[in-house]
């Protein structure tokens, strides 16, 4: 078996608090001194636009809005899309000085990572933004770092013994907490707020701004967008009322005024007003997205948020006077958004929803820097995207309790695992004989020791560990271990399951780590190589009476995969491609396409080696030649899978 890895956690949200000033940062129900990382504690419940939403409905990021970014040309590459959304990377040259991406409750704009090397002189290479901070080399938690202090009133720097965070841990990593982090000046690009003064193409006499950042991987780099402290005056938010003077800019989908080039009007998102917006279930994500929302619920689970009927997406009405522009939305986007996931949660699916949220948003035209103290961000919104999606700062609303030594408040943070098809590496159904990878959560421990297993016919313990599965009609089996690691467990979901929600404990140790599945009857599920969604597959082709196989991926030097183009031969050498998937469940009923071609399956059944692992042949058709990149996409018991790429030559 393969060994993946993916980064995941959960958590629940608390529910947004009014932006506009607000309370310091808080900390939920701990002490409100070491204050949970949202990324750390929620990031597993965020979709594959780096979202969610409290039960409050209120979808908004907390780092990168990269769905915004793809739609806005912001420097990143789409790799592959599945039924949990697109994957995209960062953009690896030829940059551009990142859009205006939204803008702060002080006025100032959000731009993505990229931006002039030198701030004063828009000849200079575009770069890629690097933020100002940087883990701190601790390993107790007993003092806080100089920059965290102007929002800790009254909180000493060297803190009281009833004042500590947790000791550095697996299970309290550096990171769970802002605290963690120094702002060190110099070291990056941005100031401790995460802007600069800078000359932009939209403010060639310059402005100051924030700036999304991210590292060099494309992974979110603290402290994500904005800081904790604005670097502005607040002079925005929500807002009840809208003065009469105030005129119509954007309106039922038009301008209604000549086009405007200040950017606090002209930046909005606005070309996508017509479309509804639309969800992916977690539930169901081969069903696709609806403009209805949760759908192919399952009976008996309670959920928040939601949409009985279709609602409009983007910015819907822009307004300005001399003093302000006003935004109203539903704070929905036009991208699909979705599905969402939690180990907490019944059948692992993350249960609040977004719903419209009919925002009414207020900017200052002329944005003043701060005199004196800057405000705390406080928990909720902080700023809004250019597509009317709220932008959060980096807290959870979870804090450390010293008296209680652990965290509490802002959601689920807790030892458990998450489970996946080791196929796809998606999230949502499984079905039973299914091959699945968990993957531990917040320092959880899934083994003792790292062992792969040594025969075809795996152990139900290896590594110090054994994986339960109790059904939804309460029967208890133990799954067989293909491998086991601390960090990650590979194994069979047994065979003759219960569809319906099902519990998992992963036991090692002496610790049991709890986890949530749904099994449906059948959920298939490709095998790819890379994050490109590149086949892991074979072509056979009968040559002079014997079966030659070849692979449709080459390996680099470097060991990166890339496809081997497929050249198609005459048709009495009868080209199948060969496939691997999980999921079928002997299902008689699997059809596939190829490039969105038919093509028939000669074989859809056990591979034979190792038990959950499917074959599937499929018969080439002649009229793929010269195609290239296409993806195939097999479909049992009525469910699509994950669609994998190929290439013809």
């Amino acid at each position: 078996m393969r060994v993946f890895v993916i980064l995941l956690s959960t958590a629940v949200l608390l529910s947004a608090q009014p932006p506009g000033g607000g309370p310091p940062p808080g900390g939920g129900q701990g002490d409100g001194i070491w204050l949970r990382n949202a990324y750390f504690g929620e990031r597993d419940s965020f979709d594959a636009c780096l979202a969610h939403q409290p039960p409050s409905g209120q979808y908004h990021n907390h780092v990168n809005p990269v769905c915004l970014r793809a739609v806005l040309g912001d420097n990143v590459v789409a790799l592959r899309s599945s039924r949990d959304g697109t994957t995209y990377a960062e953009a690896s040259g030829a940059w551009k000085v990142s859009p205006i991406l939204g803008w702060s409750f002080d006025g100032y704009p959000i731009y993505g990572p990229y931006g002039y090397s030198d701030p004063a002189n828009p000849a200079s290479p575009v770069k890629r933004l690097k933020s100002g901070f940087q883990l701190r080399s601790i390993t107790l938690r007993t003092s806080l770092p100089d920059w965290a202090l102007a929002f800790h009133s009254g909180i000493p720097q060297q803190l009281a013994a009833s004042q500590y965070g947790p000791p550095v841990s697996a299970a309290y990593p550096l990171g769970r907490y802002i605290e963690d982090y120094d702002y060190v000046a110099g070291l990056g690009d941005l100031d401790q707020y995460n802007g600069r003064f800078e000359i932009t193409p939209d403010y060639p006499a310059g402005t100051y701004a924030y700036h999304v950042t991210v590292n060099d991987d494309g992974t979110p780099a603290f402290p994500y967008i904005l800081s904790c402290q604005y670097y502005g005056t607040v002079a925005g938010g929500s807002v009840s009322t809208v003065p009469s003077t105030a005129q119509n800019y954007f309106s039922g989908g038009v301008l209604s005024q000549a086009a405007s080039t200040d950017p606090r009007m002209a930046s909005w998102k606005t070309a996508s007003t017509p479309q509804t917006a639309s969800v992916v279930s977690g539930y169901d994500p081969s069903a696709g997205a609806s403009s209805t929302w949760p759908s192919n619920l399952p009976s008996g689970v309670s959920y928040s948020g939601g949409a009985a009927s279709p609602v409009a997406a983007d910015v819907q009405r822009i307004r300005a006077d001399s003093s302000n522009v006003y935004m109203n939305a539903n704070g929905l986007p036009s991208y699909t958004i979705g599905p969402w996931f939690s180990a907490f949660m019944s059948g692992g699916v993350f249960q609040n929803w977004p719903g419209a949220q009919n925002l009414q948003v207020q900017l200052p035209r002329t944005p003043q820097a701060a005199t004196g103290s800057h405000a705390a961000t406080g928990m909720g919104p902080v700023g809004i995207w250019v597509n009317g999606v709220a932008v959060f700062n980096p807290l959870d609303g979870g804090s450390y309790s010293n008296s209680s030594g652990a965290d509490i408040g802002g959601g689920l943070v807790g030892l458990a695992s998450i489970h996946v098809s080791s196929a796809s590496l998606e999230g949502g159904p499984l079905a039973p004989g299914s091959l699945v990878t968990a993957y531990a959560m917040f320092g959880a421990a899934l083994a003792t020791a790292t062992q792969a297993a040594g025969a075809a016919n795996w152990p139900t313990a290896l590594a110090g560990a054994t994986v339960t599965v109790k059904d939804a009609s309460g029967v208890s089996q133990q799954a067989e271990i293909s491998y086991a690691s601390p960090s990650q467990i590979n194994y069979r979901l047994p065979a003759g399951m219960a569809t319906g929600f099902a519990t998992v404990t992963i036991a090692a140790g002496g610790e049991s780590v709890p986890g949530s599945l749904n099994i449906v009857a059948a959920y298939p599920g490709l095998f790819q190589l890379n994050q490109s969604a590149l086949a892991a597959a074979q072509v056979a082709r009968l040559q002079n009476g014997q079966v030659q196989y070849s692979a449709v991926y080459s390996v680099a030097g470097d060991g990166s995969l890339a496809a081997a183009p497929i050249t198609l031969g005459p048709a009495a050498e009868q080209d199948t491609l060969v496939l691997y998937a999980t999921g079928l469940n002997g299902t008689s009923s699997v059809t596939a396409t190829i490039g969105g071609i038919a093509a028939p399956v000669a074989y859809a059944g056990p591979q034979g080696t190792y038990s959950g692992l499917d074959q599937i042949n499929l018969s080439i058709p002649a009229s793929l030649a010269g195609k290239g990149s296409v993806n195939v996409v097999v479909t049992a018991g009525g469910k699509p899978s994950n669609p994998v790429a190929v290439t013809f030559q």
